[in-house]
């Protein structure tokens, strides 16, 4: 399974805005766009997926740019993931249609064990952990822990 690069650059984009985030300052979407060597038009294709998520939301004007709606010790990967690729899912029988061979698959079982695996290191990891290296897992103390 690989993520595309539309994950990959918009985190890396919500990312540089997480290591800037005073939650009232705006970043001006070229400054992202060069920063992380990502054309400005990709950028703005992955911007309206997480402004319909209320991920981040542009402001107009002499200072404007974009800017994170919360917090991000708040904002999850899995968030960012659903909002620019939709449901993880890489076997058919995980999807919502499902597969009419489930009950007797012998690698159903590991299919789902591995995307709760996924959804959960996804879910329990926010942008601030990303930014602060706080990485849940990694040995180091979680969000909200000091």
């Amino acid at each position: 399974m690989k993520l595309s690069t539309k994950t990959r650059y918009g985190l890396r984009a919500l990312l540089y805005m997480a290591e800037r985030y005073d939650g009232e300052k705006t970043v001006p979407l070229g400054e992202i766009a060069k920063d992380q060597q990502v054309s400005e038009k990709y950028l703005e294709q992955l911007f309206i997926k997480l402004k319909r998520r209320e991920i981040i939301q542009g402001v107009r004007g002499a200072q404007g740019g974009y800017l994170l709606q919360k917090d991000p010790r708040e904002v999850t990967v899995a968030s960012v993931v659903e909002a620019l690729e939709g449901d993880i899912t890489f076997a058919d029988c995980l999807s919502d249609g499902g597969c009419r061979n489930r009950d007797s698959c012998a690698t159903h079982g590991l299919w789902t064990r591995l995307k709760d695996s996924i959804d959960e290191i996804l879910g329990d990891t926010t942008l601030y952990d990303l930014v602060s290296g706080n990485r849940p897992g990694s040995g180091q103390a979680k969000r909200g822990e000091v």
